[in-house]
């Protein structure tokens, strides 16, 4: 008798978690769990034959302020495999929220503030007396998305290329199999430029674009002397829209333009953190003003690329009184790697801050 009632136990025990292995659930917090939307683009897999009847509750709570909200669908049917959540899940889930600030500011604008949150999914058998069937909790540390800023050609340039290659910031923070679309339009005589990128038919319409750049496409038509020009940048992971920059404008215009600085030359810094696009071969190069005693310039490097690439031991730099010719070598450096993009912050002394972007290419041989 004492065996039977041990097996019984067992069977307690496992039964249970044999269940809940029988439904599992794909969420990408990083990407759905900055919205209330979002939370319903979460995919939930039948690993049964058959489908079923099903409930989902749905509760996220921040790490310091406790529980923000909960959800909870009307029945629907999930089929064997992976699915997604039928149309008209969301429309008839109540939502209850709690009584905090940060729920407060959920509810009133349906985004997730900055903060440290859980996100729970849970399903029950509708056919078996709501027995639970599957859970799980994703971890996201959420911080807001930083502004999808372009950055050449710059807002209102002139420039003299038929055939440009456009810069812009990477989304951060980072998002794993995050791509960009960008979109360039001819401004016709007396249209705005939102107009004009809203109305006419695009020069550029490209998609799936990983890096934060893109070469003008061979086969594009190249721009014309003397027209105007609109274009802007958007941020997507799979069909969901993540950011969009602003919209720009510049105008292909070759005569009375400045001549290019030379390839040696030392731009000031003033001018370089203006929205140009640095290229450094191999070097930083730029010049400022110290108004104090002579002391170290103090300055970091971030790669936009990889964010997660830490970079340390970099060139020690001293600055007389005066002006000051800086030169950084970074060739020798494992941390800069060829089309890789960096920002570098300078502090200059008397607490100001300057932020310098730039593409890193080898030294020319």
């Amino acid at each position: 008798m004492r065996k039977y009632r041990i097996l019984l136990l067992l069977c307690c025990l496992v039964c249970p978690v044999f269940l809940k292995a029988q439904v599992s659930f794909n969420f990408l917090p990083e990407v759905h769990g900055r919205t209330l939307e979002g939370l319903f683009l979460v995919k939930v897999g039948n690993m049964e034959n058959t489908s079923r009847l099903v409930t989902m509750a749905i509760t996220v709570t921040e790490a310091r302020t406790g529980k923000l909200t909960e959800i909870r669908t009307k029945p629907f049917q999930l089929r064997p495999g992976m699915n997604q959540l039928p149309a008209g899940v969301a429309g008839g889930a109540a939502l209850s929220f709690a009584n905090n600030k940060q729920a407060t500011v959920l509810k009133q604008s349906n985004f997730f503030p900055e903060g440290d949150y859980d996100y729970c999914f849970e399903i029950k058998d509708v056919e078996k007396n709501g027995l639970v069937i599957g859970d799980q909790c994703f971890n996201y540390a959420l911080q807001p998305f930083s502004p999808l800023l372009l950055m050449e050609p710059f807002d209102g340039d002139n420039i003299c290329e038929r055939r440009p290659t456009l810069f812009w910031q990477p989304l951060m923070p980072a998002v794993p199999g995050v791509q960009y679309r960008l979109i360039l339009a001819e401004v016709k005589q007396g249209q705005g430029k939102v107009e004009a990128l809203n109305y006419n038919l695009p020069l550029l319409n490209q998609t799936g674009i990983s890096t934060p750049m893109l070469f003008y496409p061979p086969t594009a038509r190249q721009l014309e002397e003397g027209k105007r020009y609109t274009w802007q940048v958007m941020a997507y992971r799979n069909e969901l829209l993540l950011a969009s920059s602003e919209i720009w404008e510049f105008v292909v215009k070759c005569t009375d333009s400045l001549p290019a600085l030379p390839d040696e030359g030392f731009r000031n810094i003033n001018d370089l953190t203006k929205g140009n696009f640095y290229i450094a071969n191999g070097r930083v190069m730029f010049a400022m003003h110290n108004m104090y005693d002579k002391t170290s310039l103090e300055y970091s490097v971030q790669c936009l690329t990889k964010p997660e690439m830490k970079i340390g031991k970099l060139p020690k730099v001293k600055l007389d009184r005066g002006s000051n010719q800086i030169t950084i070598d970074l060739s020798d450096h494992k941390s800069f790697v060829d089309g890789y993009f960096y920002i570098m912050q300078v502090k200059i002394p008397g607490g100001q801050t300057k932020q310098l972007r730039f593409i890193y290419k080898n030294a020319s041989e």
